[in-house]
């Protein structure tokens, strides 16, 4: 049989330079991951997958189940859209990371939408780090996180952003950029932020009184009873590598710290080795980021 590969084409929806890919082709992704304890084992409750995006599970042991977020599709553009939540049932254990760093390339107009759902139940753990996301230039972004942590329940939760292909000199002087933070523990919203960059960033990007040029940003935050008496510790982490700005803060039950670099290598140890003090005896890491702690040790 011969297929007419030109009437084909006559049929297939036209992408004009500089626009984005038509709604019918764009990455539609949903996820969900719960896990539980049942019979006294730590065990998947419900995953779900759907889109580009795929769980990869390297280690499952009696004291926490890791995922690994995989996107197959190779990045995200204009008009695509994820969702993931994840949620550790009572006394459950779960470590999230992802396999790369993931990108977000310029968009023709339309608009990058993720949204994070983290849920962690009474006497649970959930660690949240996946690697970094680098926002091209021209990118168009809109994030939102909801974390929901029962009073004494443990989440570590980080991120790590760069603006810009900074290697090959691209800076992030124009797009739209957009975060709303909303954390609860128990009933009550104990963090409620937006941040919100758009149109021609190359002033704001630059400017003191913004990201004074830096071009890798972090987040850490850490809630669980007590997270406050680890603060000073994270401090001395932050401020321990030269060429990074950092602080930290506490309040209701909640450790947030923030980080600004240019250089990403420096960054990057200044995070892992917060991330560390923050994680204690008492939250499981990924086994990525130990081997990326290892290597960026080595770094000089």
């Amino acid at each position: 049989m011969l297929l007419d590969f030109t009437s084909l084409a006559g049929r297939a929806p036209s992408v004009a330079a500089g626009h984005d890919l038509p709604s019918c082709l764009r990455v539609e992704a949903r996820m969900s991951l719960a896990v539980g304890l049942e019979a006294g084992r730590l065990r998947v409750t419900d995953r779900h997958e759907a889109g580009a995006f795929r769980f990869r599970m390297p280690r499952r042991t009696p004291d926490a189940i890791e995922a690994l977020m995989v996107n197959v599709a190779g990045g995200l553009a204009g008009g695509d859209r994820l969702s993931l939540m994840a949620r550790a049932g009572e006394g459950a254990s779960l470590v999230i990371g992802s396999a790369a760093a993931e990108r977000i390339y310029r968009s023709g107009g339309d608009t990058t939408r993720i949204s994070i759902a983290l849920a962690v139940e009474p006497g649970a753990r959930l660690v949240w780090v996946p690697a970094e996301t680098v926002i091209h230039r021209g990118a168009r972004l809109t994030r939102e996180f909801s974390l929901s942590v029962a009073p004494d329940a443990r989440l570590l939760a980080g991120e790590m952003v760069q603006l810009g292909r900074v290697a090959s000199g691209e800076r992030f002087t124009a797009g739209t950029w957009r975060d709303l933070w909303r954390v609860r523990i128990g009933e009550r919203l104990v963090l409620a932020e937006a941040f919100h960059l758009e149109g021609e960033q190359a002033q704001a990007v630059g400017n003191p009184g913004g990201l004074a040029g830096h071009a890798f940003l972090g987040t850490l935050l850490l809630a669980m009873p007590g997270a406050g008496e680890r603060l000073p510790a994270m401090r001395a982490a932050l401020t321990g590598e030269p060429g990074v700005h950092a602080g930290a803060t506490s309040h209701s039950g909640l450790v947030l710290a923030r980080f600004l670099s240019s250089d990403d290598v420096a960054l990057r140890r200044a995070f892992l080795a917060a991330l560390r003090v923050a994680a204690g005896a008492d939250l499981p890491l990924s086994r990525l980021l130990l081997l990326q702690e290892m290597s960026n040790r080595g770094l000089s």
